[in-house]
């Protein structure tokens, strides 16, 4: 974490510095950060460091004003949530099944005698909110090694559970993976401008919502005032417009219905 130097009663304040470190402790949460080649019969699968580079290029795209890149930002903040509350229910239903013991069994806590420590280095919240639901993966993991080692779950159970956990985290690097960088901006939006064009191509329609800054990631800034007016008042125009087609094709429904004809 860094900050610009400030000036503070004349005196320069120097900039900020933090470091994050985790400690991963399964194979499952390890192979997960590193992610897989490419093999003979298996696809490649990225890993957390290749995620960052992604999510990296995603969130300067969408502090250029790219709405299909804001798009993508709400996109991942939601899954990441979504999958925090997963993996959250999924280990508390693995600790519920430990703590039932009889009286006079005590079980300590799981730990691996050599994690791997890792240094974590992002540039986006998201980033590292994608870590924090890697840590959550693998707490999940341990309890379920140790619930299956001590025949409160079947092997089966484990290993679906273990399925689930990793997929929450999966389908998040796969988001990342299919974005497109494309030159557009909102102002491009509304001038019509031939950028646009790729872009629509690719991802589709965009949300209204998020074209006007409505759904979008509590991470990024507030899309601009003068762009969010001249907007508004596009898609207005559009809609009148749509209204004025809308009522002349009823017009000449009615027209043909009566036998009379209708001039435009």
């Amino acid at each position: 974490m860094t900050d610009n130097a400030e000036k503070k009663d004349g005196k320069k304040v120097g900039a900020l510095h933090s470091e994050l470190r985790i400690d991963l402790h399964t194979y499952y949460a390890i192979s997960t950060w590193e992610g897989r080649e490419r093999g003979a019969r298996k696809d490649t699968i990225i890993g957390m460091p290749r995620f960052f580079r992604l999510v990296s290029s995603i969130n300067t795209d969408s502090l250029a004003d790219n709405p299909y890149a804001d798009a993508v930002m709400y996109q991942l903040e939601t899954l990441i949530d979504e999958a925090h509350k997963n993996i959250q229910l999924l280990l508390e239903e693995a600790s519920s099944l430990i703590e039932n013991l009889p009286g006079g069994i005590s079980l300590s806590n799981v730990v691996s005698s050599s994690p791997l420590n890792i240094g974590v280095h992002s540039h986006t919240p998201l980033g590292y909110r994608c870590v924090y639901l890697l840590v959550g993966f693998d707490q999940l993991a341990l309890k379920l090694f140790q619930a299956h080692h001590y025949g409160f779950i079947s092997r089966q159970h484990r290993d679906d559970r273990l399925h689930q956990g990793g997929y929450q985290i999966r389908k998040i690097f796969s988001v990342a993976q299919h974005y497109r960088s494309f030159p557009v901006s909102r102002r491009d939006i509304v001038m019509e401008t031939e950028t646009i064009h790729s872009a629509q191509q690719y991802f589709g329609d965009i949300e209204r919502e998020v074209l006007l800054g409505k759904k979008r990631s509590r991470f990024s800034p507030p899309v601009n005032a003068e762009i969010l007016r001249l907007l508004n008042k596009r898609l207005r125009h559009k809609s009148g417009d749509n209204k004025v087609a809308g009522d002349v094709d009823k017009q000449g429904d009615k027209d043909e219905k009566h036998g009379t004809e209708s001039f435009v």
